[in-house]
């Protein structure tokens, strides 16, 4: 909920913190992300984790970090949709 006041009175958040590699104090690197944080319809919140590890070599640290995302439907705009359902510019 706090994510959705946030996007309503258009607050700027700072980004999440970066992991940092236990032993050489480095941040880690984003390796990919699970889930599919695109993924909205109207007034969601969805999760995905966000995979990171240790860009030095031979450095086996990794850490999952669990984020949210919110997406408000802006009123009187038509939501994007997916190239396969347009009707061909009509």
């Amino acid at each position: 909920m706090p994510n959705l006041i946030d996007a309503i009175f258009r607050r700027q958040r700072q980004a999440p913190p970066v992991p940092v590699c236990p032993d050489h104090k480095i941040e880690m690197q984003m390796r990919g992300k699970m889930g599919r944080p695109a993924r909205f319809s109207d007034t969601t919140e969805e999760q995905y984790t966000v995979i990171y590890f240790c860009p030095v070599p031979e450095c086996d640290h990794s850490a999952e970090v669990t984020r949210r995302r919110v997406q408000v439907a802006v009123p009187g705009e038509a939501p994007v949709r997916p190239v396969y359902v347009r009707d061909g510019g009509r």
